[in-house]
């Protein structure tokens, strides 16, 4: 078809927006529900929850993006919308090993003896006492693998990237294929976005901006044209360390920043000043020792949400687990006088009246 004739049937298709009435109001009747993320806060500045839309987060590296995606993938399988989670970086067992370790953590908050780590439960650690390695029984923790595959197992599908990787067509196409024989829900979560192969048949993404360009592009068609959430990770360079994260941070790929649908920054909260790194270091090692992080979801690119939205939450690192931060503002829990030595030896302590950190090695 010359340009010509393709201009003619572009104009011959041209209708008033009057003709255009019924159709939209049809289409706002019959809209679909937004899948919800599991956690209210989160669907408040979503407007509801997860459309079929492209969702990608941008954060530091070793900050819990992967452990919060897991988190979100699991609380939509246990709503009962089936998902697909492309782990190209992680296993099947150390996914689910994460996974019992934050039900074992949510049941015991005050027993510390049984709260069970993913690496308690995978792999052989050394016993001071015995003097001696030793694995737990699988009898330790068969209550919360019960529980595990009980809430999870019948929607929750994880695809690992073997040896020879996954590419983004590969994606796009299972995704594809797994909706149409569902018929049905589902949300896809990829973690995350470097690590997608390039695509050997097409030279161009020997480039890795390139690469990361066709990756974003063909999981926003995926998003909006077969119609599914799609929800990403994507590791910022060393650059964008400090401070908090901004759109700058998804330069890498100029299409990540325009293509994406809802843009989110993960920060620390409280580490924002770039030009006090003593600050910073200091408030990175305050999260570490007391047991979790306080983290930020930052809203930086969402045309149906109010502008710089964000949502708070605790984040414990050794046990995968998430929760809303109800004290953000104040950056003190009611513990005020909360006192967390941490394994170097370093004693952490508030001050609640003076909001004071005092920390003493």
């Amino acid at each position: 078809m010359d340009s010509k004739q393709r201009i003619d049937d572009l104009l011959a298709a041209l209708q008033p927006m009057s003709n255009y009435k019924d159709t939209f109001v049809d289409h706002c009747a019959q809209s679909v529900p937004r899948i919800s993320t599991g956690l209210l806060v989160l669907d408040k500045v979503l407007n509801g929850g997860l459309a079929n839309e492209l969702y990608i987060m941008a954060a530091e590296t070793s900050t819990g993006k992967s452990a919060f995606l897991m988190s979100l993938a699991q609380k939509v399988a246990e709503s009962g919308v089936d998902v697909l989670y492309f782990a190209l970086e992680m296993g099947r067992d150390e996914f689910v090993a994460r996974g019992i370790s934050s039900l074992s953590f949510q049941h015991n908050r005050d027993n510390k003896d049984k709260q069970l780590t993913a690496a308690n439960i995978l792999y052989w650690t050394y016993d001071e006492l015995l003097g001696d390695f030793t694995k737990l029984a699988y009898s330790q923790y068969e209550q919360y693998s019960e529980e595990y595959f009980s809430k999870y197992g019948s929607h929750l599908h994880i695809i690992e990237s073997g040896l020879d990787g996954l590419t983004v067509k590969d994606i796009a196409n299972l995704a594809a294929v797994f909706k149409k024989r569902k018929n049905n829900s589902v949300v896809v979560f990829v973690d995350y976005l470097q690590i997608i192969k390039a695509d050997p048949e097409d030279r161009s993404q020997s480039d890795r901006k390139t690469k990361m360009d066709v990756a974003v592009t063909t999981l926003k068609a995926l998003a909006s044209q077969i119609g599914m959430p799609v929800v990403t990770v994507s590791s910022i360079s060393r650059a964008n360390y400090s401070g908090t994260i901004g759109t700058s941070a998804f330069k890498e790929s100029g299409d990540t920043e325009y293509t994406g649908g809802v843009l989110i920054g993960w920060n620390w909260t409280g580490v924002t000043d770039q030009k006090d790194k003593s600050k910073q270091n200091e408030e990175k090692v305050l999260c570490k020792n007391r047991g979790y992080r306080k983290m930020e979801l930052g809203i930086l690119k969402y045309r149906n949400s109010e502008r710089d939205s964000s949502v708070h939450l605790k984040y414990y690192p050794a046990f995968n687990y998430f929760e809303e931060d109800t004290d953000w503002k104040t950056g003190f829990s009611k513990k005020d006088d909360e006192v967390w030595i941490s394994d170097e030896g370093v004693d952490i302590s508030f001050d609640g009246k003076k909001k004071k950190t005092v920390i003493r090695a």
